[in-house]
């Protein structure tokens, strides 16, 4: 058998391999999102019982800094 017999072989292989993987893949995909999440499950995030709230974000107000070492200067005049 000659070398292009080889790697067409290859190729062929790969591809098929390639297409099955993906199948599985689209169906554990689909098997996830079918799962609802439970309330088994401890974390604090899927507590939505209270208004909603950004968990690791500070929401940011322009001309108020939260660091008390940078203050805007004042003008006394």
């Amino acid at each position: 058998m000659d070398i292009i017999g080889i790697l067409a072989y290859v190729i062929l292989f790969t591809t098929i391999g390639t297409m099955v993987i993906g199948v599985f893949a689209y169906f554990a995909f689909k098997l996830r999102d079918k799962r609802k999440p439970g309330k088994n499950r401890s974390d604090e995030t899927m507590d939505v019982g209270g208004p909603l709230e950004p968990v690791f974000l500070e929401r940011y107000v322009p001309g108020v800094t939260t660091d008390l070492a940078v203050q805007p200067a004042t003008d006394d005049r």
